[in-house]
C-alpha cells in the first residue's frame, strides 16, 4: 500500500486553511498533513523543513503580501524541483488558468469544489497527471488562434519546443541553409515578437505554447523538451 501523500497547506485565511485540513483529515490513510502556512515566507520555510510531496496553495494572499501563489510555485520549484502543486482559488479566470498551467501547477480548483474532486485532484497530481477545469483547453485554443506569426516565427516553434537556445537555433537554421546565415541576435528578435504577439511572459510559457502548437500539428516535442531541460 502506498504511504500517505505528504501535504503542506498554504492559505492566508486561517479558517479556509483549517477547513481544507479538516476535510483532508477524513482521508488519513491517503494523506498526511505535514504542516500549514499563512504567508509566502512561512511556506518557503515550512517546505524546506518538512519536505512535502505536494503543496496546496491559494492564488491570492492578503494586501500585505505583494506576491501570490504563482510566485510561491516559482520559488519552491527552484528550491525543490520535485515538488508538485495544487492551486485552490476563488478566481478561476482564463488568465490565471494559463499562468498556472505555464508555471507547472498540477491542478487548479475552485474553492467551492467538492471534497471528492479535491481528493481526486491531489491523487492525480501525485500520480503524475494534471487536473484542470475544462475551460483550460478553450483558453489554450484561444491563445493559439490570437497571434499572427510570420513564416520565420512559425519555423522557430519546433526548436523552441525542444528548449533550444537562440544560439543553438541559429546554428541549426544556418546548417539547414548555409546560403542564409542566421545569427542568434536575429533569433532573439523573432522570439521576442512571438512572446509579444502571444502574450507570453516567461521562457516556460513560450516553450509550453510551442509544444502545444507542435502537438496540434501532429509533431510531439514534449518528451524532447523535457529531456533538453533536464540535461
Amino acid at each position: 500500500m502506498r504511504p500517505p501523500i505528504r501535504l503542506l497547506v498554504v492559505d492566508d485565511h486561517p479558517l479556509a486553511r483549517q477547513g481544507v485540513i479538516a476535510m483532508l483529515g477524513v482521508f488519513d490513510e491517503r494523506f498526511q498533513i505535514v504542516g500549514e502556512a499563512g504567508t509566502i515566507d512561512e511556506a518557503l520555510m515550512r517546505a524546506a523543513a518538512l519536505k512535502p510531496e505536494i503543496v496546496l496553495t491559494d492564488l491570492h494572499f492578503g494586501p500585505g503580501e505583494s506576491r501570490n501563489g504563482l510566485d510561491l510555485v516559482a520559488l519552491l520549484g527552484q528550491q525543490q524541483p520535485e515538488l508538485k502543486f495544487v492551486m485552490i482559488t476563488s478566481e478561476v479566470s482564463d488568465q490565471f488558468l494559463l499562468k498556472a498551467h505555464d508555471a507547472g501547477v498540477g491542478a487548479f480548483l475552485h474553492k467551492h469544489a467538492a471534497a471528492v474532486e479535491i481528493v481526486r485532484a491531489i491523487e492525480s497530481v501525485a500520480g503524475g497527471f494534471t487536473h484542470f477545469p475544462a475551460q483550460l483547453k478553450a483558453a489554450l485554443d484561444k491563445r493559439k488562434l490570437e497571434p499572427h506569426l510570420t513564416p520565420r516565427e512559425l519555423e522557430l516553434l519546433p526548436y523552441i519546443a525542444k528548449g533550444m537556445t537562440a544560439k543553438e537555433i541559429a546554428r541549426e537554421l544556418t546548417h539547414l541553409d548555409p546560403q542564409c546565415s542566421v545569427i542568434d541576435r536575429t533569433v532573439e528578435v523573432h522570439k521576442g515578437n512571438i512572446k509579444r504577439k502571444c502574450h507570453l511572459d516567461s521562457a516556460n510559457a513560450m516553450i509550453t505554447f510551442a509544444i502545444e502548437y507542435c502537438q496540434d500539428n501532429r509533431i510531439d516535442y514534449r518528451t524532447m523538451a523535457v529531456q533538453t531541460k533536464r540535461t
